[in-house]
C-alpha cells in the first residue's frame, strides 16, 4: 500500500481533495500536526509528501519555530528523490529551501482566481490553459533557480513551479466546499476586514471544487505513471 505523509500546520488546513482522491486510489494518509511538535519520521516509508499551507510566513521560523523541522523535512524529501507538494505555505517553504526569497506580496488575493498555464510540463500535460484555484495568501516568492514556471496569475507570476520530483502550487488544489466553509468562518475577521462577499466565494466553491478535484486526479495519475 502507498504512503502519503501530510504535514499540517494549522487544524484546518488538510490535504482536502487530496485525501479523497486518494483514499480511492487506497492509499494509507498519515498526518503530522507539525504546529503541536510532531515530527516526520522516516520519509523513506512514504510515497509522497503534502506539505499544507497556513497563516504562518514561511520566514517566521523564529516565531514559529516548528517551520525549522519542516524545512529539514523538505530538504531531505529531496535528497531522497521523494515526490513532495507544496501548497501555499508548503510552496513559499520550497522556493526557499532551493534558495529563493520569500517576502510580502503587493496585494492579498482570497477567493476564486484565473490561474493560467504559463509553459507545458508532463506532471500538468493533461491541466488546461486557464482555470480558476482558490487563493488565500498575500506572501510571494521569487522564483528558484533551476525550476520551471508552470502557474501564474494576473497579479503573481509565481503560482506554480517544477523542481526536479518537487512541486510548489502557490494555489490551493485541495479545498473542499467544507475547507472554504470553515476557513471563512475561523479568519473571518481578515474576511471583513478585505470587504469580502462570503456568498460569491461559497457559490463559487460549489462549482470549481468539482474541477479541482479533476484536475488532482491528473496530478495523481500522473505521479503514479511515473513522471515524478
Amino acid at each position: 500500500m502507498k504512503q502519503l505523509l501530510a504535514i499540517r500546520n494549522v487544524a484546518i488546513e488538510h490535504a482536502g481533495l487530496f485525501e479523497e482522491v486518494l483514499r480511492q486510489k487506497n492509499y494509507q494518509i498519515s498526518y503530522i500536526d507539525a504546529f503541536k511538535g510532531q515530527l516526520a519520521g522516516n520519509l523513506k516509508n512514504y510515497s509522497l509528501i503534502l506539505v499544507l499551507g497556513g497563516y504562518m510566513g514561511a520566514y517566521e521560523e523564529d516565531k514559529f519555530p516548528f517551520l525549522k523541522h519542516e524545512y529539514k523535512v523538505i530538504e531531505e524529501a529531496l535528497t531522497l528523490n521523494i515526490p513532495l507538494i507544496g501548497i501555499c505555505l508548503g510552496s513559499q517553504m520550497l522556493a526557499r529551501v532551493l534558495g529563493a526569497r520569500v517576502y510580502k506580496g503587493h496585494t492579498k488575493e482570497i477567493g476564486f482566481f484565473d490561474i493560467h498555464k504559463v509553459s507545458n510540463h508532463e506532471y500538468f500535460y493533461n491541466f488546461p490553459d486557464k482555470f480558476k484555484a482558490f487563493q488565500w495568501h498575500n506572501d510571494t516568492f521569487d522564483l528558484p533557480n533551476n525550476t520551471q514556471r508552470v502557474f501564474s496569475s494576473s497579479s503573481y507570476k509565481n503560482q506554480g513551479f517544477v523542481y526536479k520530483n518537487a512541486i510548489g502550487l502557490q494555489f490551493h488544489i485541495e479545498v473542499s466546499l467544507d475547507m472554504i466553509k470553515k476557513w471563512l468562518l475561523e479568519y473571518n475577521e481578515e474576511v471583513e476586514k478585505e470587504n469580502l462577499n462570503t456568498q460569491d466565494i461559497l457559490d463559487n466553491a460549489k462549482v470549481y471544487t468539482l474541477t479541482l478535484k479533476k484536475y488532482i486526479e491528473y496530478l495523481i495519475n500522473n505521479i503514479e505513471n511515473g513522471a515524478l
